[in-house]
């Protein structure tokens, strides 16, 4: 293969665009974790994912643009996409996702809302007769308590009674 500077240049660039995707990758997995909190488990699981696309994502770029040869300078040219996007679009990137996010979740709220409203309706309908029942029921269940503990108590002291008469016996 026949190497000129231009070509070199643009597989330099090649590799600083794939470094701006590579760390573009990793502010998605960044803003979903920030919206989804997760577990350790779930953390190292995306890690491995996260690193299994960066690895054929810089190996598509790499072999697409200089036929699998690496050198020297694709390593920094990597490294320079990473530190370009990072510096200049991950905030921005950051905040509208995480606005995304925000938007999706208050509309998704806003239409439950509205779709559980006639749910909420018939409780507070069905509500009132409910509570009136449950009055009810527990009075009863209070004076049955107190009676229960009344004959508990008689059962108790004629079981005094009979144990004294034994001992006597």
């Amino acid at each position: 293969m026949w190497v000129s500077v231009s070509n070199q240049a643009y597989v330099f660039f090649s590799c600083v665009l794939g470094g701006m995707i590579v760390a573009f990758i990793y502010d998605i997995f960044r803003v979903r974790r920030k919206a989804i909190r997760s577990s350790n488990l779930i953390v190292y699981f995306e890690d491995f994912i996260y690193w299994i696309i960066v690895a054929l994502t810089l190996f598509a770029i790499i072999y697409r643009s200089n036929e699998g040869e690496i050198r020297g300078y694709l390593i920094l040219g990597i490294v320079i996409g990473i530190i370009l996007y990072a510096l200049l679009l991950s905030k921005i990137v950051m905040t509208i996702f995480l606005f995304i996010i925000n938007i999706i979740y208050k509309a998704a709220v806003t239409l439950c809302g509205i779709l559980l409203l006639p749910i909420r309706v018939a409780l507070k309908i069905l509500g009132v007769p409910v509570k009136k029942a449950y009055k009810i029921v527990a009075r009863g269940a209070g004076k049955i308590k107190g009676a229960s503990k009344r004959k508990l108590s008689k059962i108790k002291a004629s079981g005094r009674i009979l144990k004294n008469i034994r001992k006597k016996i």
